[in-house]
């Protein structure tokens, strides 16, 4: 006949197993000893796979430092509560975790091993962090307001004094010239940032412009930057690619990413820009493809996953951390897309292809 003890037991191994946390032991060496049906899930071993293995198992190299601490302090009889860290699941992805651990004693009261409670809080912290994210964009979008009213009376004023600078007799025609481009470059500013506050609304008039010329408007931007970086500049442009859109949008996509080459190139680099008629390969509808590849740094498997998220930068003393992810919001807009190549083994270097889907694109020779 069963004892209340036995009971008690039953009662007690029945909760551990239908725990949505994993409840884990191990002894003071740090071998698994318990390992219920929550762990399996939550780790992706099963029982039989991991007990008599050591806990270091599913923590993350970096982190075997942290189980010699954690033993000591079991020993001491100490508890840990809510401790938040890593896992590495059997698949290999990383599992953010809420540690509860305890001592586990023997009958004569002497300290055996421990006894941990793991609950998953990945999704957790990944709301957390979007909620987070949504803060930040939130108190951008106040600071870029703020900045929109204080530079609109400047960027008026110096549009009129470029107006009056053109009027000027005898002026250079070089310098008619350059005062063209900074006037339309003031406009583009005006442009943008009105766009990314939402005061702007794209109507559905588009222009036709070449392509190879808003390249050339761009690259004049960075000209000196090319320069002083002595990084050279190869055009592989499709002969009269003309297309009717927003070249200021284009603009905009092309000086995110034409900064970011810059950047990444070595002293004496090259930078290599494409262009040509495509079909998007699901929609096959017809637009341009560009691509820009750089022979640089390249760019780490952690931060590519990354790249297009808000604020996440490579560049650690510059950059918002917008630009790439602007960039590809622009595009899906516009039923496009974005892709990056990068690798830091030689030869190193990133290339980021995009396509730009239009309602009439046609060489200029063909019509």
């Amino acid at each position: 006949m069963s004892s209340p003890a036995d009971h008690a037991a039953l009662r007690l191994a029945a909760i551990v197993e239908s725990s949505d946390d994993a409840i884990v032991s191990k002894d003071l060496n740090g071998i698994v000893t318990s390992w219920n049906k929550a762990a399996e899930r939550i780790f992706g071993y099963t029982a039989d796979e991991i007990v008599g293995r050591p806990i270091t198992v599913i923590i993350p190299p970096e982190l075997h430092k942290d189980e010699p601490v954690i033993l000591s302090r079991i020993r001491a009889g100490e508890h840990i509560e809510h401790f938040e860290t890593v896992r590495i699941h059997k698949d290999g992805t990383r599992v953010d975790v809420s540690l509860t651990v305890s001592p586990m004693k023997d009958a004569d009261g002497n300290i055996v091993g421990a006894a941990k409670i793991a609950r998953d809080i990945t999704e957790q912290n990944k709301l957390q962090a979007a909620l987070r994210t949504s803060e930040r964009l939130a108190s951008v979008g106040r600071l870029a307001a703020t900045v929109a009213h204080e530079i609109n009376n400047p960027l008026e004023a110096v549009t009129n004094f470029i107006y009056l600078a053109k009027l000027q007799k005898d002026l250079p025609e070089k310098a008619k010239r350059y005062l063209e481009s900074a006037d339309h470059e003031l406009r583009r500013v005006a442009h943008i940032a009105q766009q990314t506050l939402g005061f702007y609304r794209d109507s559905k008039q588009t222009v036709k412009f070449d392509v190879a010329n808003i390249i050339d408007d761009v690259l004049t931007i960075y000209q000196r930057k090319l320069q002083y970086k002595d990084v050279s500049i190869e055009r592989r442009i499709e002969p009269g690619l003309t297309t009717h859109g927003s070249p200021g949008e284009l603009k905009q996509i092309l000086s995110n990413l034409f900064s970011n080459a810059i950047d990444a190139s070595h002293d004496g680099g090259q930078i290599v820009i494409c262009a040509r008629l495509w079909r998007h390969p699901k929609t096959r509808h017809r637009g341009v493809r560009f691509a820009i590849a750089d022979n640089g740094v390249g760019i780490s498997a952690e931060d590519k996953k990354r790249i297009f998220t808000p604020f996440f930068s490579t560049k650690k003393d510059v950059g918002t951390g917008l630009g790439l992810w602007i960039t590809r919001d622009l595009l899906e807009k516009k039923s496009g897309y974005i892709r990056l190549r990068s690798r830091q083994a030689k030869p190193s270097g990133t290339m980021v292809s995009f396509f730009v889907p239009e309602a009439e694109i046609k060489l200029a020779e063909a019509v």
